[in-house]
């Protein structure tokens, strides 16, 4: 039986990209003020999105992507410039967001509100 390769076996060794959780929530908690409450929870939603087990692979694929990408030190602008230097970040992750919408469910949106308030030091 000839079976179908998964979408990441067509990216070369080199250039797969993984996400480091620990990293990216510290990262994420680091900046959160500066990122503000819409797009801490849209930074959530996708990476509770990429860790359920619903999500289609393709899917996955390009969350970690954006994720990857805010993460990364290395970006168009460089964090470290203020406002400005967030705004590649906000722009990659505001478009995955808004191509995943059709794979959010009720509970992701949720888990993501707890978590943003939580991080944010506010009341549920």
């Amino acid at each position: 039986m000839n079976k179908r390769p998964a979408p990441e076996e067509f990216i070369p060794t080199f250039r797969r990209k993984k996400l480091d959780e620990p990293g990216f929530l510290r990262k994420l908690a680091r900046f959160a003020g500066r990122l503000g409450a819409p797009v801490v929870r849209q930074l959530y939603a996708l990476y509770f999105l990429w860790k359920s087990p619903h999500t289609p692979k393709r899917a996955k694929l390009i969350i970690v992507g954006a994720l990857v990408y805010f993460f990364s030190p290395i970006d168009s602008l460089p964090d470290l410039l203020g406002p400005l230097g967030f705004s590649d970040d906000i722009a990659v992750i505001t478009l995955v967001y808004s191509q995943m919408k059709a794979y959010l469910t009720e509970d992701i949106r949720e888990q993501a509100r707890i978590a943003t308030n939580r991080l944010l030091g506010r009341s549920s």
